[in-house]
């Protein structure tokens, strides 16, 4: 069962440059969130302090904030009786991250709602930001509905 997507940016991961490339974490159990990506950091972000102060107790998407902080696109599969998921985005996309998430249309295509948070803002525990929301004729063009919106906000 798919559970994240993390499409990486510059940060490095077990000191290899995996810039635009998806690792997807999975696990067979309802296991929550933050069991596997706790899971996941203690194998491959031994060397990255902020990373390794994550803890059970933290919630998800504290967890997926830090990996937008340090330039990373994160999906959380939040699939119940329908699938759904939501993207939370860094401030900024490599052009190689770019088509990564572009390629993650083909492999989200059977997911009823997709959501895109970004512009992320974290103070006192409390999470703002923009959201895009899927439509149901084409639940994947929310991903091309993000790009535009990149591509209009760079032509300024």
């Amino acid at each position: 069962m798919l559970k994240m997507i993390i499409v990486h940016g510059k940060n490095p991961m077990d000191k290899e440059d995996l810039e635009g490339k998806c690792t997807f974490l999975t696990t067979d159990e309802e296991e929550q969130h933050i069991v596997t990506l706790i899971g996941f950091l203690k194998d491959h972000y031994k060397d990255d302090p902020n990373l390794q102060q994550l803890k059970y107790t933290h919630p998800i998407q504290t967890a997926a904030y830090v990996f937008t902080r340090l330039g990373d696109i994160v999906f959380l599969d939040t699939s119940n009786k329908i699938k759904r998921g939501t993207f939370m985005m860094p401030e900024e996309m490599t052009s190689k991250q770019q088509e990564a998430f572009l390629g993650l249309k083909e492999v989200l295509k059977n997911y009823q709602d997709i959501r895109i948070d970004y512009d992320i803002v974290y103070d006192q525990g409390i999470f703002d930001s923009k959201t895009l929301r899927s439509n149901l004729e084409n639940v994947t063009s929310v991903i091309d509905r993000y790009i535009d919106k990149i591509k209009e906000q760079k032509t300024y």
